[in-house]
């Protein structure tokens, strides 16, 4: 999963960050995802990945950071 810092100077990775650190969906979407990533890497062969869990995170992500990322364009 990638760092989203929320105090960078990039307006959408400092949203993404402030989204990562307070919202409650993206908290879940992520728990979600650690644990599919940490059973996935538990077994020596499995079919399994994590697609959908990374997609439904990246999905709160997007709502979260929706209408305020690109307010302030500098």
């Amino acid at each position: 999963m990638p760092d989203y810092d929320p105090t960078s100077d990039d307006q959408l990775t400092k949203e993404r960050g402030m989204c990562v650190e307070g919202d409650h969906h993206v908290k879940k979407a992520v728990e979600i995802l650690e644990k599919c990533e940490n059973r996935v890497k538990s077994k020596a062969y499995t079919a399994e990945t994590c697609h959908q869990e990374a997609m439904d995170f990246m999905e709160a992500l997007d709502h979260c950071v929706g209408e305020k990322a690109f307010k302030r364009l500098v």
